[in-house]
């Protein structure tokens, strides 16, 4: 991997690292925007846009699911539904 690679694979990381923290609790899809997540990682929202081409595709990544499903009670039974395909297969 060259050094570009590298630092593209380690901003992509701390972008999705970022947006997770941001994202925990159930109800933070609307409050926390492109612009919030790229400063509170130290970084561009071109940043954000050379990696995802925006919001909804970074909250797939770093949620998991499809946005936006946002609060505790669909969290909890996707999380179930999650645990459960991994014992049945």
């Amino acid at each position: 991997m060259s050094k570009r690679q590298h630092a593209k694979a380690a901003t992509r990381a701390k972008l999705i690292e970022v947006a997770r923290a941001l994202w925990a609790e159930p109800g933070t899809y609307e409050a926390v925007t492109i612009r919030v997540i790229a400063k509170a990682a130290g970084k561009s929202t071109g940043a954000i846009f050379a990696n995802w081409s925006g919001k909804e595709d970074l909250w797939r990544e770093a949620m998991g699911f499809e946005p936006p499903v946002d609060s505790a009670e669909v969290r909890a039974a996707l999380q179930a539904a999650k645990a459960e395909s991994r014992w049945a297969a």
